[in-house]
């Protein structure tokens, strides 16, 4: 697995910085990779799944227990200028503080782990978001599979663009 963490001083209150992560309206400002949306939907009450959940659902058994709903969006972008569909899929949210996500471009698939922490002082309101991408090693494409070092690239050029952009975008807002 291949894991990229960045992080990056914003002149910008939390709020708006996590408003900036989250509101649709708000992503398709700032992010210039984005292309247009091709639409949102929400799984109603899937059970999250990874490391240490069975396959059973046992929300069933105690409501109290039920995972929320996991928010899917689905965008045009544009990855290297080739256009390809993002899935961006929520699957943890603390606002204000913690995103995690999985997200799929094309056939690149990865989590992403953004956290957010306030760092106020007498020069004014400031956010430190950290953004941590695990990714595969390895990437297939029609009749070739991107290596290791392509595929760090690839993460890297994606987690320093979103750092920069969603930057420029908030101290812009302030």
């Amino acid at each position: 697995m291949i894991t990229v963490a960045l992080s990056a001083t914003i002149g910008a209150p939390q709020d708006n910085v996590w408003r900036a992560l989250t509101d649709p309206a708000a992503r398709s400002n700032w992010d210039e990779r984005i292309l247009g949306a091709v639409g949102s939907a929400r799984s109603a009450g899937k059970p999250r799944k990874g490391p240490g959940v069975s396959s059973h659902d046992a929300s069933r058994d105690r409501p109290a227990d039920r995972m929320p709903a996991l928010e899917q969006r689905k965008w045009r972008f544009r990855l290297g200028g080739v256009p390809l569909v993002m899935l961006d899929t929520t699957i943890e949210s603390a606002p204000r503080q913690r995103l995690v996500s999985r997200i799929a471009i094309g056939s690149i698939q990865f989590d992403q782990i953004l956290t957010l922490h306030p760092e106020d002082d007498e020069s004014g309101p400031r956010t430190r978001l950290g953004m941590k991408i695990v990714a595969r090693n390895r990437i297939a494409v029609i009749g070739e599979v991107v290596q290791r070092l392509d595929v760090q690239k690839i993460v890297i050029e994606y987690v320093d663009t979103t750092l920069r952009q969603v930057q420029k975008y908030c101290e812009a807002d302030t």
